[in-house]
């Protein structure tokens, strides 16, 4: 099976049991879950709206201090 990747969407990579990194979904058997339904919500909105582009991490902040890597505005 080959697997056509969106280059504009993030890729999800997950732990396994022996602690090693593996692509989700690679197998067909992986899926990210969580334990609180609403969750599951709000990262489906964060996906599909690509809110994920907006996120600033320390090294954009870095690169450019105005940008807050606290990240006030994210869930607003």
């Amino acid at each position: 099976m080959v697997w056509k990747v969106d280059p504009s969407l993030p890729e999800l990579y997950t732990r396994d049991a022996s602690k090693n990194w593996k692509l989700a979904g690679s197998d067909g058997g992986c899926r990210l879950t969580t334990k609180e339904p609403a969750a599951n919500v709000v990262l489906m909105d964060y996906i599909s709206s690509k809110k994920w582009e907006d996120v600033v991490d320390f090294d954009d902040h870095l690169d450019d201090i105005t940008k807050d890597w606290l990240n006030p505005e994210l869930f607003k």
